[in-house]
Formats: C-alpha cells, sequence, structure tokens
C-alpha cells in the first residue's frame, strides 16, 4: 500500500480582488480526497508567511514512494516565465512583490521531487481573469513588464503531472456551478472519485466536460512526464489469478485495462453529457 498525501489550498479572501468559489472549491476537494484515503492537510486563506509554511511544512512531510497531490485554487500569474501563487494579502501592486510573496510553483514541483515520492499530481484552478465586472484585476497589469495572464507553459519532471484549469496564457471563465464550484472544480469533484479510471484519463474527462459547458471558452490542460497507469481509486479484483489491491496500480495488464477503461469512459462521457445541460449555473 503506497502513503497518499494531499495538500488543499484555497485562497479567496484577496482585498483587491475577492474570489467567490475558491474556498469552496478547496473545502470540497479536502472531502472529495480523504473520501479515497489520502491524507489530506486543507488551508484557505493564507497570507504570504502562513501559505509558504504551509507549502514547506507539507513538502518536508512527504514520504519516499508516496502518491502526492497538491490541489491550488486561488489567484495564479505568471512572471518573466515562472508560476507563482498569490497570498491573500499580496494587492498586486507591482512584479517584484509578487515574486517575493508569491509561491514559485516550478520551485514547489522540486522541492516535492526531491524528497522522492513516487508519482506528483499538481491540480492549479488558478488562471483568473483579467477583467472582471468592469474592472481590472490588480494582479494582470499589462503595463508591468514579464507579468502576463494566465500561467506559463511548464515542463514537469519525471513522475509528475501538472493540471491546469485553462490553457497557458488563458484566462478562465467566471462560470460559478449552483453557485458553488468554479466549473473545472466541479467536473473534476464528479470525476476524481471514479474507481478502477486512471488519472490521466479522469483530467481528460475534466478537460471535455469543461470544454463543452463553455463551448471552448475554457479549455484545461495538462502536462505530463508519467508513463504509468495511475490509479487513485481502485476497487481490486480477482479474475484469472489476476489479484489488485486498493490504491495506486503501476502493473495493470494492458488488455484487462482497455477493457475498464473503455467502458467506465463512455459512461462517464454520457454521464457529463447530460449533466452539463441540467447543471445550474451563473456569473459572478
Amino acid at each position: 500500500m503506497f502513503q497518499r498525501q494531499a495538500l488543499v489550498i484555497g485562497n479567496g479572501n484577496y482585498k483587491a480582488s475577492p474570489r467567490k468559489s475558491c474556498v469552496n472549491d478547496a473545502n470540497d476537494m479536502s472531502v472529495a480526497l480523504r473520501s479515497i484515503g489520502f491524507l489530506t492537510h486543507c488551508a484557505t486563506d493564507l497570507n504570504s508567511y502562513e501559505l509558504e509554511r504551509r507549502t514547506n511544512r507539507f513538502a518536508q512531510s512527504i514520504e519516499p514512494n508516496s502518491l502526492v497531490v497538491f490541489y491550488y485554487s486561488g489567484l495564479g500569474v505568471q512572471y518573466n516565465d515562472y508560476n507563482y501563487l498569490i497570498p491573500t494579502d499580496n494587492a498586486g501592486i507591482n512584479a517584484e512583490s509578487i515574486k517575493e510573496d508569491g509561491i514559485n510553483i516550478e520551485n514547489f514541483v522540486e522541492t516535492l521531487q526531491n524528497k522522492a515520492p513516487r508519482v506528483v499530481i499538481v491540480i492549479l484552478d488558478c488562471c483568473r481573469p483579467y477583467r472582471e465586472l468592469g474592472r481590472l484585476n490588480p494582479f494582470f497589469d499589462r503595463n508591468t513588464l514579464g507579468l502576463l495572464q494566465g500561467l506559463a507553459p511548464v515542463r514537469p519532471p519525471p513522475s509528475t503531472v501538472i493540471a491546469y484549469s485553462s490553457a497557458e496564457g488563458t484566462s478562465s471563465t467566471r462560470l460559478i456551478v449552483k453557485g458553488r464550484n468554479s466549473i473545472f472544480t466541479h467536473h473534476l469533484l464528479r470525476h476524481i472519485t471514479t474507481p478502477n479510471v486512471d488519472i490521466d484519463t479522469i483530467l481528460k474527462l475534466v478537460s471535455w466536460s469543461v470544454q463543452q459547458e463553455t463551448r471552448n471558452r475554457q479549455i484545461p490542460i495538462r502536462y505530463s512526464n508519467v508513463y504509468e497507469n495511475i490509479y487513485l481509486v481502485n476497487t481490486g479484483f480477482n479474475q484469472n489469478n489476476l489479484q489488485w489491491s486498493y490504491g495506486m496500480q503501476l502493473k495493470q495488464p494492458i488488455g484487462e485495462y482497455e477493457r475498464l477503461s473503455a467502458k467506465t469512459y463512455a459512461r462517464l462521457c454520457s454521464s457529463s453529457t447530460s449533466s452539463s445541460s441540467s447543471s445550474s449555473s451563473s456569473f459572478t
């Protein structure tokens, strides 16, 4: 059994540009990950000191050969081709303050990988709009050299998956589903606890669902340097003397995997279509 560890952060109480759904996103994602056996730490509305402390403590807690998930909902920007998570006390006055106060995602992932986990999965729902409610977001000042909207593309290190809620250099829509979750996290919550589906397929389903519901206004993207089938939930079965344990399955027989994933994919796609047509969504 592999140790499964997760850090979930939701930053929404920004003085300059408050976010409506981020804390809900984080709380709901924390519940979902706990329900499938993750040792999950959840924190919300972190200032610069707390954000650095929480991420450092989590990185130090990583056990070798573990399955690690980091989920973040909040503001994020790119500066000089690096990506930063923004604490709630940063007002976005200038790029240097973001560089000093924010968490450099690439450096954080490298720190996680230095602890020798089996796999690191990073999910970032932080590609927030440049203009909202007729006002410019102070974190995306186009007059500041090197500070750009959306996140920059990344090259994940080995055994790492990085997922963005919106493609690099773009922002997500302001769609809030049922007044609670962002459109990306809404669909992630629907799929992430599904058994016997690998993480790559789950992220494909989320991306497909978001694109369908937003009519391609928001297109999630993922970067992967993982060449194994990674299952967050594996119910286990015994067929032809094959015994799989609950947890992360790394050496699943190809034939059985294709049979299971094809059926599951068809079922989930059908479910996504009906859900997209009936879900209640609003813009804030």
